[in-house]
C-alpha cells in the first residue's frame, strides 16, 4: 500500500516544515504542482513510492471543489492511501512570522498583510472542513511541527483508530487540537509531598502514591467508562483521530499518572494509542 499526502492550508503556517520532515522520513516530496496533473502522477510514479504534495492557494486551478475532486478520485485508485492534512495558525501568529522573515503573501499587493490573510482564511474553510488532519500550528516550533507531523503519518499507516492522551499544566494553558479535557486538580497534590517533589508522574513512587488517593479509583473507572463508551461513536459519525488533555496545576505529577493510566485501559485491540506529557520538563 503506497500512501500519499495532501499537506495544505494557510500561508506562513508551516508547509515548508512540513513538507521537509515528511522527505526526512522517506516520502517523494512536491510543491506546488497543479492539481489535475496530481491524479497521473500518482498514477504514474514508481509503485514504491510514498507521495507528499504541498497545495495551496498559489496553486494553478486551486479551490476546494477542485481538491476534493482530486481526492476522491486518488482514493479510488487501488494500492493508494490519501489523506489531506490542513495547516492551520491564528492570525497575529501568522503576521508576526509574515513580518519577521518579511515574506509577501500570495494575496497581497494593494491589500494589507491582515487583509490578505483575513481573505485566505475565508477562503480556506471548506477546504479546512474535508481534511482528515487538522494541525494547529500557533504555538508549534519546527521541531515540535516535525513531532506532530511524523506522528500523524505513523497514524495514517495503521488501521487502527488513534487516540492522543496528552497531561499538561494550566499554568501553561490548554493544548491546541484538543476534542476532551479531564481536570485532575481535585486529586490531591504530590508535590506537597517533600520527597515527591522533584520526582514526576512517570516514577513508581509518584504514581504510587496518585493511584492510592481514595477517589482515583472510582475517577479512573468513569473516565474510562466515559471514553470506552464515546470513542465508537466518535468513530461512528466519521471521526478519524481522538485528542484528550489531563491537565493538572504543574503538569508533573498527576496529569501524567493518569495519562499513563488511562493509555493502559485504552489501548490495544481497534486502538493506537500515543501519550505526551507537555510540561514534564518545564520549570
Amino acid at each position: 500500500m503506497r500512501h500519499l499526502i495532501i499537506i495544505t492550508g494557510s500561508s506562513g503556517a508551516g508547509r515548508t516544515t512540513a513538507l521537509n520532515a515528511l522527505e526526512d522520513s522517506g516520502f517523494e516530496i512536491i510543491d506546488n504542482i497543479p492539481i489535475s496533473m496530481i491524479e497521473s502522477l500518482v498514477m504514474n510514479v514508481s509503485q514504491s513510492r510514498n507521495l507528499a504534495l504541498g497545495v495551496d492557494i498559489r496553486t494553478r486551478d486551486f479551490s476546494a471543489k477542485i481538491l476534493q475532486g482530486m481526492v476522491d478520485r486518488c482514493q479510488s485508485i487501488k494500492g493508494i492511501k490519501v489523506a489531506l492534512f490542513f495547516l492551520e495558525c491564528e492570525k497575529h501568529k501568522l503576521l508576526s512570522r509574515f513580518n519577521e522573515t518579511r515574506r509577501r503573501h500570495p494575496l497581497s499587493g494593494v491589500k494589507s498583510l491582515s487583509q490578505a490573510l483575513s481573505e485566505e482564511i475565508e477562503l480556506l474553510k471548506p477546504i479546512r472542513d474535508i481534511a482528515e488532519v487538522v494541525i494547529d500550528t500557533t504555538d508549534f516550533s519546527p521541531n515540535e511541527l516535525r513531532e506532530e507531523l511524523l506522528r500523524h503519518t505513523t497514524i495514517h499507516a495503521s488501521n487502527r483508530f488513534p487516540i492522543l492522551i496528552q497531561s499538561f499544566s494550566y499554568k501553561g494553558g490548554l493544548p491546541r487540537n484538543l476534542d476532551m479535557v479531564f481536570d485532575c486538580r481535585f486529586l490531591k497534590n504530590p508535590h506537597w509531598q517533600e520527597r515527591l517533589r522533584d520526582l514526576n508522574g512517570n516514577s513508581d513512587l509518584v504514581r504510587e502514591y496518585v493511584v492510592k488517593l481514595p477517589e482515583f479509583t472510582e475517577f479512573l473507572r468513569n473516565s474510562s467508562s466515559l471514553l470506552e463508551f464515546l470513542i465508537p461513536l466518535f468513530r461512528k459519525e466519521g471521526k478519524v483521530h481522538f485528542a484528550l488533555g489531563v491537565g493538572c496545576t504543574g503538569g508533573k505529577h498527576r496529569s501524567v499518572v493518569v495519562a499513563n493510566e488511562l493509555k493502559g485501559v485504552l489501548k490495544g485491540g481497534e486502538n493506537i494509542v500515543f501519550v505526551k506529557h507537555r510540561d514534564l520538563n518545564i520549570g
